[in-house]
């Protein structure tokens, strides 16, 4: 090989490198799984950083501190589908309790692999059409989707995942997979049951 060619190609070792980190967020995700303690009645809800469409900062449990709250959370594109359900029943929940202490209905989605220069005109498209209350409570996590996936034990990326909490962001009830009023009622039950309790 002339030293024209090997100017050409260059070394090897970055593309090799390339190569074989390729598999890392594989191997890093599946320790992860074995760390994160899975989400359960009576824990508390983890740190859960976000955007609101709004454009504000958000954090859960912080923001929801003194209500009830449902996390309805999506990992992808075809999971905001089945969240829907969830969260139309959520709430016509919290509008019939509008007199008694409240209940936030959260939809949550997990945007970590969005490519960053997307993101701005992925929010601009979805926030055309939602009120401003839906805007603040609509949560973009661009960060730690891979611990959020351990946590709610995702077997299928195309389905939600349903966190309900008391007013002291301890989780009460969890549901997965496409909407059910019977799971929906128990997770009602469960959170309002608990935050009407506490003084």
């Amino acid at each position: 090989m002339t030293t024209r060619s090997r100017r050409r190609f260059g070394s090897p070792w970055p593309l090799l490198f390339a190569i074989a980190s390729l598999g890392q967020p594989l191997v890093a995700a599946e320790a992860l799984k074995a760390d994160v303690p899975k989400l359960v009645p009576g824990v508390e809800l983890p740190l859960l950083e976000a955007k609101a469409l709004s454009g504000d900062e958000a954090a859960l449990p912080r923001d929801a501190r003194g209500h009830a709250a449902v996390l309805v959370i999506g990992f992808s594109k075809a999971a905001a589908k089945v969240s829907q359900g969830w969260l139309e029943s959520c709430r016509s929940a919290a509008v019939a309790r509008s007199a008694e202490p409240g209940i936030d209905c959260y939809d949550v989605r997990m945007l970590e692999d969005v490519p960053r220069f997307f993101r701005g005109s992925m929010e601009h498209g979805m926030r055309s059409g939602f009120p401003d209350d839906l805007q603040r409570h609509t949560l973009l996590a661009y960060t730690e989707n891979a611990a959020w996936r351990a946590r709610v034990g995702v077997a299928d990326e195309k389905t939600a995942y349903v966190v309900g909490c008391d007013r002291e962001g301890l989780v009460r009830a969890t549901a997965a997979g496409g909407f059910a009023e019977a799971e929906m009622k128990k997770i009602l039950e469960a959170i309002v049951t608990v935050s009407d309790s506490a003084p």
